[in-house]
């Protein structure tokens, strides 16, 4: 059986921890981040500077590196902003996953317009989709390529490491993001790396 490649990484760049040399440059603050981890959570309207994101995923970085963009729930459900959405990313098209928090069904018709994309809607309900699934930890991972599961509370690493290594087994590659932004989630993003990478 394949073994499971789990990216681990964070939404957004800033850490309250010393994480960055006191001395980098802000502008430098992803390259550090992507020498040490493997994937990266954004809001699709965040401030940094995503072109460059972009550049050094396709020039440096390659399969070895996976950027998530997370949009809201009311995008996702307005055909004509997702549609505008999709169109201001196409050159990126292959550099990211879309991923989306989803609380009740989308319309098909925007379901329709992001099956081409790579993209993951995590959700706690049961949702009508042709998109692959995984469950896990009490949600259903909707997903065209990689599965993404955003985790809010890293604390019980022993567990959540056996269900992910037990429910995605089998599968090239998953994607774990830490949304935690206390000082200490650097230590913890670390712990689950080395748990569900060492089996």
């Amino acid at each position: 059986m394949t073994k499971t490649e789990f990216l681990i990484g964070r939404v957004g760049l800033e850490f309250d921890d010393d994480f960055y040399p006191d001395d980098l440059p802000e502008d430098w603050f992803f390259d550090h981040y992507s020498s040490l981890f493997k994937a990266l959570a954004l809001a699709f309207d965040t401030d940094e500077d995503l072109d460059h994101i972009f550049e050094t995923i396709q020039d440096d970085l390659g399969d070895y590196f996976e950027l998530v963009l997370i949009i809201e729930e009311s995008v996702l459900k307005d055909e004509s902003q997702l549609k505008q959405l999709l169109e201001s990313l196409q050159q990126y098209h292959e550099n990211y996953t879309l991923w989306c928090h989803v609380t009740s069904q989308p319309k098909p018709t925007c379901l329709k317009l992001i099956e081409n994309n790579k993209v993951c809607l995590q959700s706690e309900t049961t949702l009508k989709s042709t998109l692959n699934q995984c469950k896990v930890l009490g949600q259903t991972l909707y997903y065209t390529d990689t599965p993404v599961l955003v985790l809010s509370d890293l604390m019980l690493l022993e567990s959540i490491s056996q269900e992910l290594l037990s429910t995605m087994s089998g599968l090239p590659r998953a994607i774990i993001i830490c949304a935690s932004t206390v000082g200490d989630s650097l230590n913890h993003m670390q712990s689950i790396s080395a748990l569900v990478n060492s089996e």
